[in-house]
């Protein structure tokens, strides 16, 4: 592998818009940002980008071009996709250094960056994602020769228009005889936009059964205990925040292919996709759609969920308000039984005193009774309705 010139390309994509990529120009040449973010942490994490040369370049698509001290080529597409790359003959030193550069100092700086606003759902953050390495060279490559470079085990490999593609479980190989960078370039770039549009399909269909399991597990009760309705109450608000973020983001992520088929089919490679990655830009967008009819339906599988819980809430609330009317009710009958028994108008008395101290204990002790009786009351709903597993 000695003398061979890799061009190793570590990128993602996460949707974005033309307002985004000035934001992003403006931060990785300056450092500074319109909105209300710390000027010294932007700093901080600027110099830890150790950016040379920044500038703002036309195409199909914008996008910001950087490099850093250390040879790292950064673009960063109006669309959301971003690449680092290294230009190597020495593959594991350069994954290790991408991987680096991209967790402690490139995420951390656009996470800060983009940290205003509608927040990320917990069950996404808490995701790890794994961001694929994209391998390619403009020389013919054997299947036994590909494994030299890799270092890994290929397990499938595709041929078409004159470009081979192998696969191995943490890279992609493009090797195109006589193919001139560029054209390799917009290759890896679809690759990583294929791949990264697919896996965030895949985790909010994972999300999508996580978040039905437990709303189902909800609705199955048949009863539900006073003390237990108003955390279940809040889950259920948590879910409803969650569905709504992601069936935004959902929405948005078709205009995204379009605009990237467009590009595929002016730089007349769409067919070449189509043979290497067996990827097609309808195929996505029908995924889309499945994926966003799915999320319909766990809104209004929320939604109904809600309507039950509320409804038991409903219950409680009635069983506090006639406690209340009861201890109200013990109160106003020992005042009058006082009354009734009194031969004079009312005075101040040690006595007195007395009583209505133990007449509010008692009613506080009554309440205190009564509430613990609600909250480990058992309040019974009827539920039903057949649900689908998806």
């Amino acid at each position: 592998m000695e003398g061979k010139a890799l061009r190793v390309t570590y990128g993602g994509w996460y949707p974005r818009t033309t307002i985004h990529l000035r934001e992003i120009f403006d931060f990785f040449q300056s450092g500074r940002s319109e909105t209300k973010l710390d000027p010294a942490t932007l700093q901080q994490h600027r110099a830890a980008l150790r950016l040379q040369g920044v500038s703002r370049e036309a195409g199909n698509l914008e996008y910001v071009l950087a490099t850093t001290s250390d040879d790292i080529e950064i673009r960063y597409y109006e669309d959301g996709l971003f690449t680092l790359s290294v230009t190597t003959s020495e593959l594991a030193s350069s994954k290790r250094r991408l991987e680096e550069y991209y967790s402690q100092a490139f995420n951390p700086a656009l996470a800060y960056l983009f940290s205003l606003g509608a927040p990320t759902p917990k069950v996404l953050a808490n995701i790890k994602t794994v961001h694929p390495f994209v391998i390619s060279l403009a020389t013919k490559y054997s299947e036994a020769a590909g494994e030299a470079v890799l270092g890994e085990h290929i397990y499938e490999h595709l041929a078409a228009d004159h470009i081979t593609v192998y696969k191995t479980e943490h890279f992609f190989l493009i090797a195109g005889k006589g193919k001139d960078p560029e054209s390799l370039r917009e290759l890896v770039e679809m690759q990583l936009f294929f791949r990264e549009f697919k896996d965030q399909l895949e985790h909010y269909l994972n999300i999508h059964r996580t978040i039905w399991e437990e709303i189902e597990t909800i609705k199955e009760q048949q009863f539900f205990r006073g003390q237990d309705i108003e955390p279940i109450r809040n889950r259920l608000d948590t879910y409803q925040k969650t569905i709504n973020l992601i069936s935004s983001r959902i929405k948005q992520m078709g205009t995204y292919v379009r605009t990237r088929k467009s590009i595929a089919a002016e730089a007349q490679i769409e067919e070449t996709l189509n043979k290497l990655f067996q990827y097609k830009f309808d195929v996505l967008l029908n995924t889309l759609e499945y994926i966003n009819e799915i999320w319909k339906m766990t809104d209004n599988y929320l939604s109904s969920a809600i309507q039950v819980v509320n409804e038991v809430q409903a219950q409680s609330t009635k069983s506090s308000i006639d406690s209340l009317r009861t201890i109200t009710t013990i109160g106003v009958i020992s005042g009058l039984i006082g009354y009734f028994a009194s031969t004079e108008f009312p005075r101040f008395t040690a006595v007195g005193v007395q009583y209505f101290l133990l007449l509010v204990l008692a009613n506080v002790l009554i309440g205190a009774i009564i509430g613990y009786i609600n909250r480990r009351r058992k309040y019974r709903v009827a539920l039903q309705d057949q649900t689908l597993k998806l």
